[in-house]
C-alpha cells in the first residue's frame, strides 16, 4: 500500500481509536432478505457475474507452455492454457461436437485436449486438429474449434470473462484499486495453497463476512477476537469495489506516536471487495483469495481459497506456520461464520417482514449490496 494512503488510514484509525467509534454510513439501509433465496433473482446474478472478470486460478498453476487448468466453478466449463509464445487462451470446455467437456482433469500440461466421448482433437490453442472427414464432409473446420474466451493475467492472477464474445481489461475494471494492489508486489508472490469448499449458503454470504467487523467480539470471541477490533475500522469505496481496514489490537502500542515513526501494516489487516464476488484479504506476508460462485439454488455456492504468499515465505522449514494458518483461517470461516450464515439462509425466508437491515456501521455491505443490485437492474 502507498505511504500517503497509510498515512491517511492511520490518522483515520486514530480517530476512531480515540472516540471509540468507526466509520459510518449516513444511516441504517433495508435489503430484500429474498436477495438470499429467490432462484429467479439468482439466475439474473449468475448472468451478471458471467459477464464481469473472474479470478479462476493462480499464475503459479500456469507456470511452463502446455500448462493448463480446467474447472466449472463458476457455472461455466472453461479451460485455460499457456501457450508457446507465453500468453494465455481460454475457451468453454464444451466439445464442438456433441458438447461432452474435451478435458477432464483438473490440471496439468497437454498441447493436444482429446474429447473423450468421440475422440475429437483440438490444439491448447483452441484449433481442431483432428475428426473423421468422411463422417463430417461439410464440416467448416475453421470454425468447430473450441468457443474462446477472453482472459488476462494480472497482479499474479489468471482473470476470465465467461460469456463468448466479450473482452477483458482487468486494469479498467480495478480503476483505482489496480495501482494499489500493484503496491505490494502481488505479481510476484506465489501460490502456496489452493483448494474449492461447497457450503450450502448463498454465495453473497461470502462475502458479507469479510465487509463487517461489528460481528468479531461477539461471533468470534474465542477465535480472532482477542487480536482484532470490531471496531475503528475505514472504509472507502472504489468505484464497484471497496477496502475495509480491521484494526489489530496491538494498535494500541502505536496509537499515540507520530505516523513518520511508525510502521502502520503489521497492525492492521485490509479486506478488498472486488466486484462482483471476490475477496482478498492482505495480512502482512500472505494474502488470501476468496472467489464465490453460486451453486444449483440459491443456498449453495462454490468457493475457491487460495493463500499466495511472497517468495522468502515458501521455504519447507516454513511450511508448519503455512498449514497452522490455513488451519485457523478455515476453522474460523467455516465454523463460525459460514455456520452461522446456514442458520441464517434456513430462517430468511420465514422473516415476517421480509427483510434484513445493514447498519450505519456497516458500510461495507450497505456499498457491496447496493452495487449488486444496481448491476443486476441495469442487466435486466
Amino acid at each position: 500500500m502507498q505511504r500517503a494512503t497509510q498515512k491517511r488510514l492511520f490518522e483515520e484509525i486514530k480517530s476512531y481509536y480515540r472516540a471509540n467509534s468507526t466509520k459510518l454510513a449516513e444511516s441504517e439501509i433495508r435489503h430484500p432478505a429474498s436477495a438470499y433465496f429467490d432462484p429467479n433473482y439468482l439466475e439474473r446474478e449468475r448472468k451478471l457475474l458471467w459477464r464481469h472478470p473472474q479470478i479462476v486460478g493462480h499464475a503459479g498453476d500456469l507456470a511452463k507452455a502446455g500448462d493448463f487448468i480446467a474447472h466449472d466453478d463458476g457455472g461455466v466449463p472453461i479451460l485455460v492454457s499457456r501457450q508457446s509464445d507465453g500468453s494465455l487462451k481460454a475457451f468453454q470446455n464444451i466439445c464442438s461436437h456433441r458438447g461432452s467437456r474435451v478435458c477432464t482433469e483438473p490440471a496439468g500440461n497437454r498441447t493436444n485436449f482429446t474429447c473423450p466421448y468421440h475422440a475429437w482433437t483440438f490444439r491448447n490453442d483452441g484449433r481442431l486438429l483432428a475428426a473423421p472427414r468422411d463422417a463430417f464432409p461439410n464440416l467448416d473446420r475453421a470454425s468447430a474449434g473450441l468457443v474462446e474466451l477472453a482472459v488476462e493475467q494480472r497482479h499474479g492472477l489468471i482473470w476470465v470473462v465467461m460469456t463468448p464474445g466479450l473482452g477483458i481489461d482487468v486494469a479498467a475494471h480495478l480503476g483505482p484499486l489496480d495501482e494499489e494492489l500493484a503496491s505490494y508486489g502481488m505479481g510476484d508472490f506465489v501460490l502456496q495453497r489452493d483448494d474449492v469448499l461447497t457450503p450450502q449458503i448463498n454465495w453473497k454470504s461470502v462475502l458479507d463476512g469479510f465487509m463487517e467487523v461489528y460481528h468479531f467480539p461477539k461471533l468470534h470471541a474465542n477465535s480472532i477476537a482477542p487480536w482484532f477490533y470490531g471496531t475503528h475500522s475505514p472504509f472507502d469505496k472504489f468505484g464497484i469495489h471497496s477496502r475495509l481496514v480491521g484494526v489489530r489490537k496491538s494498535f494500541d502500542m502505536i496509537a499515540d506516536k507520530p505516523f513518520d515513526e511508525i510502521e502502520m501494516m503489521p497492525h492492521v489487516a485490509v479486506n478488498y471487495q472486488i466486484f462482483p464476488n471476490t475477496i482478498i484479504v492482505w495480512q502482512g506476508d500472505h494474502f488470501e483469495v476468496w472467489t464465490s460462485y453460486p451453486g444449483t439454488e440459491a443456498g449453495s455456492c462454490i468457493v475457491r481459497v487460495q493463500s499466495i504468499i511472497s517468495k522468502e515465505s515458501a521455504v519447507p522449514e516454513r511450511q508448519s506456520r503455512w498449514d497452522r494458518n490455513w488451519k485457523i483461517m478455515i476453522e474460523t470461516v467455516v465454523n463460525e461464520d459460514w455456520a452461522m450464515s446456514h442458520d441464517v439462509q434456513r430462517t430468511l425466508p420465514f422473516k415476517s417482514n421480509k427483510e434484513i437491515i445493514f447498519g450505519a456501521n456497516e458500510p461495507g455491505l450497505q456499498h457491496m449490496h447496493g452495487m449488486l443490485d444496481a448491476a443486476v437492474r441495469a442487466e435486466t
